[in-house]
């Protein structure tokens, strides 16, 4: 028992500090998770207001492209999460949540297009 609480001791002891852009990407990450509510949000409902879509629509393709989006956006929050935390250290820790939100909208426009398509707008 002895042993377990003197490593527990000095494993919080030896931890590797963090930069203090760390804290600040943090927020950038929240951001992030922000950026893709949102942008889920938006190729949701873009797929629910379907006017006169009836039957011919292509149901499989509209709902591979929300769920894939959806995957696709927590895919990248949890990378870019992976990331931060491997590059806590260094000073430019904050170009993962950038890179993620930029590939985040990235994506929205192109899910969007997939939905049109899937809708039989084009």
């Amino acid at each position: 028992m002895g042993a377990l609480l003197f490593a527990t001791f000095m494993g919080n002891r030896s931890q590797p500090l963090t930069s203090h852009a760390f804290w600040g990407s943090l927020g950038l990450w929240a951001l992030q998770l922000i950026v893709g509510v949102v942008a889920i949000g938006w190729v949701t409902f873009l797929a629910i207001s379907i006017p006169h879509c009836g039957q011919n629509c292509e149901w499989e393709l509209l709902s591979a492209s929300i769920y894939g989006f959806m995957i696709f956006v927590a895919l990248t929050l949890v990378a870019s999460m992976a990331v931060m935390i491997r590059l806590r250290r260094s000073g430019k820790v904050w170009i993962a949540p950038v890179a993620g939100i930029a590939l985040i909208l990235v994506a929205c426009p192109i899910a969007s297009a997939i939905a049109y398509k899937a809708m039989l707008f084009f």
